[in-house]
């Protein structure tokens, strides 16, 4: 049994198998152990080289090592490229998480139970799940301008990984609707900001 599943029977939740079912699947699927490791060591082993980056950059700047100021240009922008790539992945662990949240506080919250036309609430909960999965492929890409991605896409995903609207969301259309249009919105920002190496 998923975690969603045990919160929704901790809390006595009847939730709609049929209205709902991609989004608990999609909580299902961000929940998965290898998954989120697999997201962890990337992020981890680019926040390495953006460190890497970074020392090299603070060395070239130092005065004893009179390093051409075309050099240190360069080591500059290598530096924000590994920083935007590092953040990247990092947006990938912020957005899931937040999204495990919501998908849960979504089951949990009335609204859906009662919802006049479930068959709204199934291509919702796929336009959720579909989206969500293709945006976080998308931020692992490989992009030549990763930092100017990295900026596009954290003020594209604000309300996506807000933890204040995560634990509002209720399964009422009109949210669900909204929730569906943020990842599109997102998906196309991260998906025209830069070309992909």
């Amino acid at each position: 049994m998923s975690k969603l599943d045990q919160m929704a029977a901790y809390f006595g939740v009847e939730h709609s198998p049929d209205s709902l079912a991609q989004l608990l699947e999609l909580g299902r699927w961000l929940e998965d152990p290898a998954r989120r490791l697999a997201w962890r060591t990337a992020r981890k082993a680019r926040e390495a080289a953006a460190i890497d980056a970074d020392r090299a950059y603070d060395d070239a700047r130092r005065p004893s090592q009179q390093t051409p100021a075309a050099r240190i240009a360069d080591l500059h922008e290598q530096l924000d490229l590994a920083r935007g790539r590092a953040g990247l992945l990092l947006l990938v662990e912020e957005l899931a998480e937040q999204t495990r949240l919501r998908a849960t506080a979504t089951v949990l919250q009335p609204g859906h139970q009662h919802a006049p036309d479930p068959q709204k609430l199934r291509l919702l909960a796929t336009r959720i799940s579909t989206g969500t999965q293709q945006l976080l492929a998308d931020l692992e890409a490989d992009f030549v301008y990763p930092d100017e991605v990295h900026r596009n896409a954290e003020a594209a995903l604000t309300e996506l990984t807000s933890r204040r609207l995560a634990v509002e969301a209720t399964g009422e259309p009109a949210v669900l609707s909204g929730w569906a249009e943020a990842i599109e919105f997102a998906l196309a920002v991260v998906q025209t900001a830069s070309t992909r190496a």
